[in-house]
């Protein structure tokens, strides 16, 4: 039997103003091993909602793995305490969109400089064509290797 994930008040509260903000999200998602309290795929962020328990240095350093493991996987990581969300939440909303606002300028940046997205082909084409004149090459000098021995 699977246990369903709990979702606290907190991340309830937060669900809610990203629905007012209308910022697409799944919760509680398994990525890279972990299980994610807010997940934003278009902005590649993993949002943490921290409770009392987080105190604990044990969980503390959970907390560190998940984040490295989740940065590592291309996501950038964001937590809240429970508290925050409770005190301000719109301000832990703006924090999130101002993220998602800075992802999307960057990615806009970044097609600006390879508008097709065809550099890493033409980059990659590029290494084929020399790995194959490497192998001819290699082929070649075996072969008169091969008959210089006979």
């Amino acid at each position: 039997m699977q246990l369903q994930p709990s979702i606290t008040a907190a991340q309830k509260k937060l669900a809610q103003g990203l629905r007012e903000k209308k910022i697409s999200y799944l919760e509680n998602q398994k990525v890279a091993g972990w299980e994610v309290d807010i997940l934003i795929p278009s902005g590649h962020l993993a949002v943490e909602i921290d409770g009392f328990y987080h105190l604990s240095t044990a969980q503390q350093r959970k907390d560190e793995e998940k984040t490295a493991q989740l940065t590592a996987a291309g996501y950038h990581v964001l937590r809240f305490t429970n508290t925050e969300i409770h005190e301000d939440c719109a301000a832990c909303v703006e924090l999130i969109n101002n993220l998602l606002e800075e992802y999307k300028t960057r990615v806009k940046e970044a097609q600006k400089e390879d508008p097709a997205g065809d550099d890493w082909r033409k980059n990659l084409r590029k290494l084929r064509e020399e790995l194959e004149e490497k192998a001819k090459n290699t082929e070649r000098t075996g072969e008169r290797t091969e008959k210089e021995g006979e």
